[in-house]
């Protein structure tokens, strides 16, 4: 009797031991799967962001390639002299700028290119896309007078003043021109 009762509780443990086994299985094959749909997520994503990548990167080349052959133009005619080229010239300079959201864009690109902290520290402070679009110009040397004229902007002074207080800088502190353009120097 003693050994019948004996297999039974080693085949009751035998059993335990099983069933337990098949639980640690199962959940480890949850993990697993779990683990496995995750890195399925993170492979798409990053497919998504390659993708988002390559088109900023087009994007960038383009504007930068359209940039330097405005800029080759002007040296040729500026080497030639041509008044009639030169005119040419600033009709395409003209387009260039006409559409404000597109020139704004282009310059943000061309600064991440070349200078990809500047931009990164916008971004660090909290700045939007337009807030670094607007600053941009005062890194290619425009004055306040002259960013607000070109963007026929009423609030101008108010996009500045938020500009400001993201980056730190009393409105009595430092005029925003020649901050931006300390600020590109200093992380170039």
């Amino acid at each position: 009797m003693t050994l019948v009762l004996a297999f039974f509780l080693m085949l009751a443990a035998i059993l335990h031991w099983h069933r337990a086994s098949i639980k640690r299985r199962k959940a480890e094959e949850a993990q697993l799967n779990g683990k496995i749909r995750d890195l399925e997520d993170e492979l798409v994503q990053l497919q998504e962001l390659q993708t988002e990548q390559q088109a900023l990167a087009a994007s960038v080349s383009e504007a930068i390639k359209n940039r330097i052959a405005l800029l080759n133009e002007l040296l040729y005619v500026s080497f030639r002299k041509d008044k009639e080229s030169m005119s040419v010239l600033m009709e395409k300079a003209d387009d260039l700028i006409a559409d404000k959201d597109k020139f704004m864009n282009s310059t943000r690109l061309a600064f991440s290119a070349s200078h990809p902290e500047f931009i990164s520290y916008l971004e660090e402070h909290g700045l939007t896309e337009f807030e670094i679009n607007y600053i941009c110009l005062y890194a290619v040397g425009l004055r306040g007078k002259e960013v607000g004229t070109y963007l026929k902007m009423r609030s101008h002074y108010n996009i500045s003043s938020e500009i400001r207080r993201k980056l730190g800088i009393d409105e009595h502190d430092t005029n925003l021109r020649i901050y931006i353009q300390k600020l590109l120097k200093k992380l170039v």
